[in-house]
């Protein structure tokens, strides 16, 4: 964390004179947390990131008299963020909900607001670290109205701002002032890092859904019927090749095409399971129009999302031993929650990989085997093949390479393990 009142912690160096930018303040007006600058030398003022969030990799510099922004690391969507939202500044009120359960005096603030659905639910992720671990400061969580359901239990206050995500970049200067007003009524207020991608280790997904996530040392007990979601999406398509991750929504809105393909391949893949293993149950799950599969495939898909319809896909993906789908952020809550993950990944996306799955595990071999990332290219078939294998071994894993029964110190009951191997040896899916 660093400070952010009355003097906020700012590294910036001015691009025209090559010195230190003084900070005489800081502004917030949405997803951006701001420092105050002016160059001692040549008097120009600006306004330039505090290190949180992807600012923590890439902070721009914007000046406020051209709107010019100096981006260094040339990272054009950050860049272009910041321009855009500075260029069309606004001051029109929005709801702001404060929710107050102890008086804050010491605080740590956790901007979560972003125009990405991801990006904010990764950011409230960090609320946990200072509620497990610095009760000498008190949590204030600044939360967009969608997401204020999963906020966990502890936080000494919770402001919620009614900002939809394609306003997610706005900056709004009445918003700036409310924060500004509240935070100066506090002795001293820290900003909160707010890490693009917190550690695991820092973060239970139970503490924000309250669902439990699949139990994975139970994983044979529940698998007489085995339950695979596909996660739906019509933005990023399952679909032949890279050319149709990019095209899908023109191509949808011309033909309505894309949807019918990847509505195709969900099909066969399903077919595919049933045929090898009759007993796994299939359902689909996610933001898209419901309707038109056949009656033995659950459809929980929905045009709306609202607080009952992520819950409930969070108790889908935590009753799924395996969740399909093509990677972005639809796949963050469903790789928390679910026993295993296979991601579609389409070819530009690779530089990307990981971002959107939330890992539990610490075991790396564990990891490799439960989280499989496969090009979207991949058939229905081979797919079908992938998923039923990964169910079927699962056990056989662990029993061959999990900790437990690979430490030299331990005593090593042969007939035990021996029998134990037999069993799922003989027991097919």
């Amino acid at each position: 964390m660093i400070r952010l009142h009355p003097i906020p912690d700012a590294d910036h160096t001015c691009p025209y004179c090559a010195i230190s930018l003084k900070a005489n303040g800081w502004h917030i007006p949405g997803m951006r947390n701001l420092a105050d600058l002016t160059c001692p030398r040549c008097g120009r003022e600006f306004y330039g990131d505090l290190a949180a969030g992807q600012a923590l990799y890439s902070p721009m510099l914007i000046e406020k008299a051209t709107g010019v922004v100096h981006d260094k690391w040339r990272i054009g969507w950050f860049a272009d963020w910041l321009r855009d939202s500075y260029q069309n500044r606004v001051t029109s009120h929005v709801g702001f909900t404060v929710e107050e359960f102890r008086p804050p005096r010491h605080a740590v603030l956790l901007n979560c607001l972003d125009r990405l659905y991801g990006h904010c639910l990764l950011k409230l992720l960090n609320a946990q670290y200072y509620l497990d671990h610095r009760s000498d400061l008190d949590l204030i969580i600044l939360v967009p109205r969608f997401l204020r359901w999963m906020v966990p239990k502890g936080p000494a206050a919770i402001w919620t701002v009614d900002l939809p995500l394609r306003q997610g970049t706005e900056w709004n200067d009445w918003l700036a002032t409310e924060i500004k007003r509240r935070v100066e009524s506090l002795e001293t207020c820290w900003l909160s890092v707010g890490f693009s991608h917190p550690h695991p280790a820092d973060y239970s997904i139970e503490r924000f859904t309250g669902v439990r996530p699949f139990p994975v040392d139970d994983w044979s007990r529940h698998s007489e019927q085995p339950m695979v979601t596909f996660v739906w999406r019509e933005d990023r398509v399952w679909g032949d090749s890279a050319r149709l991750h990019g095209l899908a929504p023109r191509l949808e809105r011309r033909l309505g095409w894309v949807r019918s393909q990847q509505k195709q391949r969900v099909l066969r893949l399903a077919m595919a399971m049933q045929h090898i293993a009759p007993q796994i149950r299939f359902s689909v799950a996610g933001l898209g129009r419901p309707g038109g599969l056949p009656h033995w495939i659950a459809d929980m898909r929905s045009l709306e999302v609202t607080e009952s319809t992520e819950r409930a896909w969070c108790e889908l993906y935590a009753q799924s031993h395996v969740v399909i789908g093509v990677h972005g952020s639809n796949m963050l809550l469903p790789s928390a929650h679910a026993g295993a993950v296979v991601e579609l990944m389409p070819p530009e996306r690779w530089g990307n990989m990981l971002q959107d799955l939330l890992l539990r595990d610490t075991d790396c071999r564990e990891i490799l085997f439960r989280f499989r990332i496969v090009p979207i290219s991949i058939e229905p078939d081979e797919l079908a093949v992938l998923v039923v294998e990964l169910v079927r071994n699962r056990e056989y894993m662990v029993l061959v390479m999990g900790r437990e029964f690979c430490r030299h110190e331990s005593r090593v009951d042969v007939r035990s393990l021996s029998s134990r191997y037999a069993s799922l040896s003989l027991q097919p899916l």
